[in-house]
């Protein structure tokens, strides 16, 4: 009886960095991040950038080449450009949750530095 492992639309087909390697604490509001952090769950078609809590628990990812894009409904409502263009599809077709990205960012809302 043979059993296989499902991506079930989670995760790129291949991603470049298939193990998560270690995010270090952030320090402050902003943090950068890669696709090498978060392997399988990474959500977006580049593969880095930096994470931003900005005042109002707005998160935002800024792309390599400086566009900022939200990552929830306050950025969203604030105006900050949608980040659909960038999403990820995953194994299944379906676009990679941006819940872990979201939650990582959500998250320097909270650190003083």
């Amino acid at each position: 009886m043979a059993t296989s492992a499902c991506g079930g639309g989670s995760g790129p087909k291949n991603p470049e960095h298939p193990v998560p390697s270690h995010l270090p604490p952030p320090t402050s509001s902003s943090q950068t991040i890669s696709s090498e952090n978060m392997g399988y769950s990474w959500p977006l078609t580049v593969d880095h950038g930096t994470l931003e809590c900005r005042p109002g628990d707005l998160a935002v990812f800024i792309a390599p080449d400086g566009t900022v894009y939200a990552l929830n409904d306050n950025a969203s409502t604030a105006g900050i450009t949608s980040i659909e263009p960038l999403r990820a599809t995953g194994a299944g077709g379906d676009k990679i949750s941006l819940g872990a990205m979201r939650s990582k960012t959500l998250a320097l809302c909270h650190v003083s530095g």
